[in-house]
């Protein structure tokens, strides 16, 4: 009895092994397969406990600040700089301050990715603060003539870009298929992207000719976030740069991303590369429409070749609007 008892607390203590392992990132059957984390992921942001508090009281009694606690949960690097955030949601002359003191904030630091290295132990990215109000001032109720209840609410516009590959399948023979090729040339094919926003998916590819091939993919926009982008590929240098709140603006801008291929356009076994939506043939910039895109392209490929898998990159870029919000509820002192 004791000896059974003994072989399955051995086997528990394996079990709950190998769930730590998988939670810390480390590899439990060697070197990682796949090129990325994973996932759908950006910048998080939450507000710092009890800034803002939830009660405060008025005419001037209490002061107070405005902490967001942001974190790189993807795998894109933010530059400080492409990175906007504005307080929104009261009027600022109510709490001492103008609205200049709430438009623009910029995190502390720039927000490092996180990473998966060779043997796939993952480093977590970056975690930062931005006050409000800016100056490092505080706010201050005004008097009020009963208890009022404010929302506070964070609106963040951060330049992010996800990375995606994929494998064609090139024989020298695209039409009469060897039952041991190496590939199949028309076959939907895995895709790995990287943990972002927006994700590319659904990589398919099919012949056309002898010498040419053509394949598609789906840009899908996960999550509740609204994504912007343009022809000029504007970063946000200030907040209604990078996410316009003008009505005309917004509606140009909106669900709308950048995309490039790469790779394949400089290799020499493909040529006269063509994606339909793509003004540069290889990059050019695409609207979704709920929520979703579907990029086709050809290729032509060079007569004298061998039989070979190519990997090819899909570059998109956008920025994120993201917002997180609270409640302060402003308490009236009583007079006398």
């Amino acid at each position: 009895m004791n000896k059974r008892y003994y072989i399955i607390a051995l086997l528990v203590c394996l079990i709950l092994l190998v769930s730590a392992c998988k939670r810390s990132g480390a590899a439990t059957g060697g070197a990682p397969r796949t090129p990325f984390i994973g996932g759908t992921a950006g910048i998080t942001m939450n507000f710092e406990k009890d800034s803002p508090p939830p009660e405060v009281t008025d005419d001037d009694s209490f002061s107070f600040n405005v902490i967001l606690r942001l974190k790189n949960d993807g795998e894109f690097k933010v530059d400080r700089n492409d990175m906007k955030l504005n307080l929104v949601g009261f009027d600022p002359n109510d709490f001492g301050k103008v609205f200049d003191d709430m438009k623009d904030g910029q995190p502390d630091d720039t927000l490092e990715s996180r990473k998966k290295d060779a043997e796939g132990n993952i480093v977590e990215g970056t975690t930062t603060f931005v006050t409000f109000p800016k100056g490092g001032d505080s706010f201050r109720p005004r008097k009020f003539s009963g208890n009022t209840e404010f929302t506070f609410r964070a609106d963040a516009c951060y330049h992010y870009k996800t990375e995606a590959n994929a494998k064609l399948c090139i024989l020298k023979d695209m039409i009469n298929v060897r039952d041991d090729a190496i590939c199949k040339p028309t076959a939907s094919r895995a895709i790995y992207s990287s943990s972002a926003p927006v994700q590319v998916s659904n990589f398919r590819q099919s012949v056309v000719g002898k010498d040419k091939i053509t394949f598609s993919f789906d840009v899908v926009l996960s999550g509740n976030s609204d994504i912007f982008w343009n022809r000029d590929e504007n970063k946000p240098t200030t907040f209604d740069n990078g996410c316009p709140r003008d009505p005309r603006t917004r509606r140009e801008r909106e669900n709308s991303v950048g995309i490039e291929i790469t790779e394949i356009p400089a290799d020499p076994v493909f040529s006269d590369l063509s994606c339909g939506g793509l003004d540069g043939r290889s990059k050019g910039v695409v609207k979704l429409v709920s929520n979703r895109r579907t990029v086709t392209c050809t290729v032509s490929l060079v007569q004298d070749r061998l039989d070979l898998e190519k990997t090819m990159g899909i570059n998109v870029f956008y920025n994120v609007l993201d917002k997180k919000e609270t409640k302060v509820l402003v308490k009236h002192l009583a007079e006398g």
